[in-house]
């Protein structure tokens, strides 16, 4: 019992670590955030946070996994598998900007550091395979002739950009972005890629 309540101990510090640099970098930037501003944040020493991460930037990788698994586990929760791909792909982009909506600072991290050089080739990897039901429902999508004959990653870097925009734009004024019009901007980001 006692072993079982360390290793939760130590699961929540790290926990707390990862919580700490989300809401720091999102106020003030990578470079505007040290490891003893982290840690003092997070409540815990900063001999603590190396315990876990080599340095800030295995830290940050850790932390990108973390908030992907997170969108990818609300997105694939909240959709409907049993659905024409069509729909499903629609249900993808409206949970995404949900979860956007929902998660401010996740949405500004992940924003920032998509293409950083911070973020490893085995960090992009691994966000991949967290990421693999949607890449295998556009492969479905390619198959069934759904959408126009581009490259897979360019699709969805359109789709994740207009998601991304008009999250931004609910953000901003959410009097005027409501789910009607939210729906009819998914529809409008379809129409983008579709054949």
């Amino acid at each position: 019992m006692k072993e079982f309540m360390m290793k939760e101990a130590l699961v929540d510090k790290r926990s707390a670590a990862l919580k700490a640099t989300l809401a720091l970098i999102s106020e003030q930037g990578f470079h505007g955030t040290p490891m003893s501003q982290i840690a003092e944040r997070a409540n815990i020493g900063i001999g603590t946070i190396y315990r876990y991460f080599k340095n800030k930037e295995d830290l940050i990788n850790a932390l990108y996994i973390e908030v992907k698994k997170r969108m990818a586990e609300h997105i694939f929760n909240h959709s409907f598998k049993d659905t024409p791909v069509e729909a499903q792909l629609k249900q993808y982009l409206i949970q995404f900007i949900r979860f956007s909506i929902e998660h401010p600072q996740e949405l500004n991290f992940t924003e920032q550091y998509e293409n950083s050089p911070l973020i490893t080739e085995e960090t992009r990897a691994e966000a991949m395979r967290v990421l693999e039901p949607l890449m295998t429902l556009f492969q479905r999508a390619v198959e069934q002739r759904l959408l126009k004959a581009m490259p897979i990653e360019m699709l969805v870097a359109m789709l994740g950009g207009s998601a991304i925009a008009l999250a931004k734009l609910y953000l901003s004024d959410q009097k005027r972005l409501d789910e009607h019009t939210l729906e009819a901007g998914v529809s409008a980001i379809w129409d983008l890629i579709k054949k």
